[in-house]
């Protein structure tokens, strides 16, 4: 009656002891959880990156196309205009100033 009452207990503590090291231990139900929500959030950054990716394949393209996208870059970026063109360029005034904040003479 003894022995199968360690072994009993032997059983049993083997059983807890796997139960601990799957619910706890490396490569348990946490790592997996973890590697889920991992994986998950790369996902999500591969597919902004595959739509960045196809936006510049894009842009490579109309370049090597045409030059209208040439123009267009070369105004827009680099301020350049054509022969016979004339720019003017709008600024918007400052603010003004209430008279609180001037200083005033002889302060």
């Amino acid at each position: 009656m003894k022995r199968w009452r360690w072994l009993g207990l032997l059983l049993l503590a083997l059983f807890v002891a796997l139960q601990v090291k799957l619910w706890i231990g490396d490569g348990g139900v946490r790592g997996i959880h973890a590697l889920r929500q991992s994986v998950g959030a790369q996902k999500a950054e591969n597919a902004e990156l595959e739509k960045r990716n196809q936006a510049l394949a894009a842009d490579v393209t109309d370049l090597k196309r045409g030059q209208n996208a040439v123009e267009s870059r070369a105004r827009n970026n680099l301020g350049l205009i054509k022969p016979g063109e004339v720019f003017y360029q709008v600024i918007d005034p400052a603010p003004a100033t209430s008279g609180a904040e001037r200083p005033r003479d002889g302060d």
